[in-house]
Formats: C-alpha cells, sequence, structure tokens
C-alpha cells in the first residue's frame, strides 16, 4: 500500500520535477511533515516503495532521505528505515520553509522567531553603539542611502536593510554577535522570505528614517536616545506586516 494510500489520500503527492529530482521530493516529504500529515514518530514507507510513489528511481530517494536527515526531519537507521523526528529537534536551516510553503505564511512561525530574536537584537543594539567607530556610522549612512532611494528595486533595499543586521553586529565587536546577525541575514534573504516580501511589501524608506534618525542622535551624543531609534529599525526589521496588522496567512 502507497504513503497516500496509508494516509487515506490525505498527501496526494505529484510526480517529482525531473530537475533536481530527489530537492524535489525532500521539498513535498518536508512540508507533509511541517503541516503535520505525516506526524512525528511516523515511519516513512521503504525506499522502493517511496521510489513508486514519485516514479522516480531508488537513487533520487536515498537523496531526498539525505536532505531530510540533514534537517533532522527523520532519523534513518540502517534496515529499520527513516522516521519522521519532532519538529523541535530540527535544524535552524528548516525555519525558511516554516514559515513559507506551499504558497502560505505560517504567522505562528513568524511571530515565534521575533519572539526569540527581537530581545537578543536589542542587546547588540545597545553594544553597538557603545563601541562604534566612525567608519560604522559611514557604513549605515550608505546602506539607509540604498533603502531611501525609490528607484532601486524592493531586494535590493531589503538586501540594504539585512546588511545593517550585519554593520550592527559588527559594531559590536563580539564575534558571537557577528556569527548570528550573518545567520538572520541569510534566512531572511532566503527563497521562503523573499516570497514574504512580495506578498507583504515593507517601505524601506521608514527603515531609512530610522537609522538617519539613530545617526543623528548618536553624533550629538544622545545616547538613549540613539539606541531608542536603533531599536525602533530593529522591529521594523523583525515585525511582518502582516503580523503587525494581524491578518490571516496570504495564500497564493
Amino acid at each position: 500500500m502507497s504513503l497516500a494510500e496509508k494516509s487515506e489520500r490525505m498527501i496526494d503527492f505529484r510526480p517529482a520535477a525531473r530537475r533536481r529530482i530527489h530537492e524535489d521530493i525532500a521539498g513535498q516529504l518536508r512540508d507533509a511533515i511541517l503541516d503535520g500529515r505525516i506526524p512525528a514518530g511516523t515511519k516513512l514507507p521503504p525506499e522502493r516503495e517511496l521510489a513508486r510513489e514519485f516514479d522516480v528511481n531508488r537513487a533520487s530517494i536515498r537523496d531526498a532521505l539525505k536532505v531530510l536527515e540533514s534537517l533532522n526531519l527523520v532519523r534513518v537507521r540502517h534496515g529499520d528505515g527513516a522516521t519522521v523526528q519532532p519538529i523541535v529537534e530540527a535544524s535552524f536551516d528548516l525555519l525558511p520553509a516554516m514559515i513559507f510553503r506551499n504558497g502560505r505564511i505560517d504567522m505562528k512561525t513568524v511571530k515565534d522567531l521575533h519572539e526569540v530574536v527581537r530581545p537578543a537584537l536589542y542587546e547588540m543594539a545597545r553594544l553597538a553603539l557603545e563601541r562604534a567607530n566612525a567608519a560604522q556610522a559611514e557604513h549605515l549612512r550608505a546602506l539607509s542611502a540604498v533603502m531611501a532611494d525609490p528607484k532601486r528595486d524592493q531586494e535590493s533595499r531589503a538586501a540594504a536593510a539585512h546588511d545593517i543586521l550585519v554593520v550592527v553586529s559588527d559594531m559590536s565587536g563580539n564575534r558571537v554577535w557577528q556569527m548570528l546577525a550573518r545567520r538572520v541575514r541569510a534566512l531572511l534573504s532566503s527563497g521562503p522570505l523573499r516570497e514574504t516580501r512580495r506578498r507583504l511589501p515593507k517601505d524601506f524608506s521608514k527603515l531609512a528614517e530610522l537609522v538617519d534618525e539613530c545617526l543623528k542622535h548618536r553624533s550629538a551624543r544622545r545616547n538613549e536616545a540613539a539606541l531608542a531609534a536603533l531599536r525602533r529599525a530593529i522591529d521594523f526589521l523583525g515585525a511582518d506586516l502582516a503580523l503587525q496588522r494581524g491578518s490571516p496567512s496570504p495564500r497564493g
């Protein structure tokens, strides 16, 4: 019996795309796990059966399972097959797909991520303003100009916004913050998050205004005001417009 039949046809897999077949298969299985259609603790069917389900050879199935295993979504044991693991045990690399999949934005995951990242970035901002040098402040000004430029496309302005996190982390001089900021930038630059921005666009000129306000207060040695402006800039980066509006998850 096929996986779909075992699930009472709740999971209707399509034939895998011919290009990057194993990635397509891994993506379909990943989304089925994230959506709860394949619950934690479920043992996936044998490779032969999955190959028949997806109309591919077993090598493609093995490669797909390796992708899922690298995300810690499944545990593969020789002779015992692949068993689905709890989502909370998964790799951080799974977050983009958790936020946007099957044409939908998962606002619960957006909110969860924001709750974790926001206070951490607040502390990074405080250290950054204490330790920043003039060259780093100028770098922020240059990024602000890119964000404020209406002639640039949305993703160019978004890239400048994400670079702000990296510059602020560099201002802090803390290597752990620098590593974390680059990880967050990679997350924000991922395909699922680009699609989220396309559906829920932001006006990055507002972020540019906050950065300029921060730098103005810093030059005048108004440290508290500078920190408040920089924290509002972090809020802008972290809070999705749909989350602010409390709107339902957009559909494709």
